[in-house]
């Protein structure tokens, strides 16, 4: 049974190590995120005194720890509240999916009364979340995590902060929002007033840089992988290897570790990782990539994981530097496949018209070109048509997505620029996720590519 492909016995990874690497695991503590997370507890302090927190904005890119950040700031927050008998809810609800005030009124309400009132007038809506509010009482946080997709329906945005205000709930209700985006202009696009009332304290946070990135892969290999400890220095320059066996982002046992050593955590200094499984250069690479690329830590986690799931598949029992830059490759292409999958009709039109060029032997597909090919299209699946010039905007897009490879001539037509165009992806990936869009279930694209073989020859 051993033998089986699906032995849960891993030379790599601990016990229950994967979990660690995973995007769903929330650290209880950041310590590269300390600045901000003190701005964020002033702006919740009110609440520990039984009043409302203040309204507080969290910008940053994917990856910055803005939503591990509240919920470890509002778990604080929570017991505090317990151990005073103090009057406070937290909600925390993401808008993924979520376009619209109504759609959020309505999540609302369900989260905090039970009854979700879909159907209703919006007013109606609001009334059914002010009297939750009423039957709830005393303070209520709402985190609104990925915020910046109601885009400009700021209605409940508008409302929610001046619910007291205005004697939507009663005297002893205290409402508050915590907006999170990784859009940093979102807010801009908002009505002033509600712009004015929605935040009284915005938390920028910024990419994380190389040693930062290497300090939280560091913990987060401590727990995932066997035979991995943290080294730390303390101010005299010791060093000392510090092995939880609870929970690595747990506050409590990682105090408990040093207390063991007597040593102040707080004076001491995380130095390197010493592992059986990990070559010296694979958590450093992993942290150099990512803070080159978004200064994201889910991607330098990213990158960890599928470096040690390539090489425990390739029957290695040790991470190498080789395999940090073969995980980096799969990352890669899986964004710019997800960057195809989502793209616009038009952009898939563009796509699919270098595509089917390409495959067809055209080099250096020119606009003209590609523009035949994009009229065709969108005749055969009677989408709306770009001029050439607005076509080539997307062509341009394609580029900066890294899907396709725009290269600029010295002139061009009529005094505009010229370009040529090549595929970045390999043709049978582009065609794949072309033929999973349902506005393309019409298209036999091997027919069109041997269509435009055909009529390169009779040209030729």
């Amino acid at each position: 049974m051993d033998s089986s492909p699906y032995s849960t016995t891993s030379e790599i990874f601990a016990v229950g190590g994967e979990d660690y690497l995973k995007e769903g695991h929330t650290p209880t503590t950041l310590p590269e995120r300390q600045e901000e997370i003190l701005k964020l507890r002033r702006s919740l302090k009110p609440a520990a005194r039984g009043a409302g927190a203040e309204n507080t904005f969290l910008s940053g890119k994917a990856g910055q720890g803005k939503t591990a950040a509240a919920k470890a700031e509002l778990s604080e927050l929570e017991a505090f509240a317990e151990a005073q008998a103090l009057d406070l809810t937290t909600v925390f609800f993401s808008c993924e999916g979520i376009s619209s005030s109504y759609t959020l009124a309505c999540g609302l309400c369900e989260k905090l009364g039970g009854e979700n009132p879909n159907g209703h007038p919006m007013q109606k809506v609001l009334d059914h979340l002010w009297d939750a509010m009423n039957d709830i009482g005393g303070t209520i946080i709402i985190v609104l995590d990925e915020i910046d997709n109601l885009g400009t329906d700021d209605k409940i945005l508008y409302s929610l902060p001046r619910a007291r205000d205005k004697d939507y709930v009663n005297d002893d209700v205290y409402p508050s929002i915590i907006g999170i985006s990784n859009d940093l202009q979102w807010r801009d696009n908002l009505d002033p007033a509600a712009k004015d009332s929605l935040y009284d304290d915005s938390i920028f946070f910024a990419p994380y840089d190389a040693n930062e990135l290497r300090d939280i892969l560091s913990r987060r290999a401590s727990k995932a992988f066997r035979e991995t400890t943290l080294v730390y220095q303390n101010p005299d320059g010791e060093e000392f290897e510090i092995s939880v066996d609870l929970d690595d982002d747990d506050d409590a046992s990682l105090t408990e570790c040093f207390e063991s050593v007597d040593a102040d955590r707080d004076d001491c200094t995380l130095v390197r990782v010493e592992s059986d499984v990990l070559s010296d250069d694979v958590i450093p690479l992993c942290a150099a990539y990512a803070a080159q690329d978004k200064g994201s830590a889910r991607q330098a986690i990213k990158y960890l994981r599928k470096a040690a799931a390539i090489a425990e598949s390739e029957g290695d029992t040790r991470v190498e530097e080789e395999h940090v830059r073969t995980a980096k490759g799969e990352a890669e292409r899986e964004l710019i496949i997800e960057g195809m999958e989502q793209l616009t009709t038009q952009g898939h039109l563009a796509l699919a018209a270098v595509t089917i060029l390409e495959l067809a032997g055209h080099s250096g597909i020119r606009t003209r070109d590609v523009y035949d090919v994009y009229k065709a299209l969108s005749d055969h699946i009677d989408a709306d048509q770009l001029a050439q010039r607005r076509m080539r905007d997307h062509l341009i897009e394609l580029d900066m997505l890294s899907i396709i490879r725009a290269r600029k001539s010295a002139s061009g037509s009529v005094g505009g620029e010229a370009y040529t165009f090549k595929l970045r992806v390999e043709p049978s990936t582009a065609i794949d996720v072309l033929e999973a869009v349902s506005r393309f279930d019409s298209v036999d694209f091997d027919d069109l590519v041997k269509n435009w073989l055909t009529e390169q020859q009779t040209l030729g």
